[in-house]
């Protein structure tokens, strides 16, 4: 996706910061589910929300999947606490494209919370009950190597 917004003209882009919540739960999905993540704003006919590793961009399907607006350059390398908003560049596509950031974030981290739900649930041996949510008790599965066990 990266590839296309920068092979797209630029309306105007400013530095912002992203409530922590917002970003830890779309940085979770790109790690567990399947990449790139494609859902559609519900108060808009044509846009949708594509979520990749390196960027969040809102596109209107009906124009061939134009950006209309784009969260980039997150600044994580450095991140040492989960709690803080982080930085990353917003690409404004379109004149209006105000009227999307309002909701698209609030929506995409309320949609991705039921995916993951849904994902934890589906990939989680059947336990006893617990007050923790099975979003942040499903882990990855990785292949150790056998030097270090």
């Amino acid at each position: 996706m990266i590839k296309r917004l920068q092979d797209t003209p630029v309306y105007s882009s400013t530095q912002v910061n992203i409530e922590a919540e917002i970003f830890n739960t779309i940085r979770i999905a790109t790690l567990r589910l399947t990449l790139p993540i494609r859902l559609t704003l519900p108060r808009f006919q044509y846009i949708d929300v594509i979520i990749d590793h390196d960027s969040w961009a809102c596109v209107d399907r009906s124009l061939n999947d134009l950006p209309v607006i784009a969260w980039t350059e997150f600044e994580i390398t450095n991140r040492s606490t989960l709690h803080l908003p982080v930085s990353c560049k917003i690409s404004n596509y379109h004149f209006q494209s105000s009227q999307v950031v309002e909701g698209a974030l609030s929506f995409t981290k309320m949609a991705l919370e039921g995916q993951l739900s849904t994902h934890a649930s589906n990939s989680m041996p059947p336990t006893s009950p617990s007050n923790i949510s099975p979003l942040y008790c499903a882990v990855p599965k990785k292949k150790f190597p056998t030097a270090l066990i």
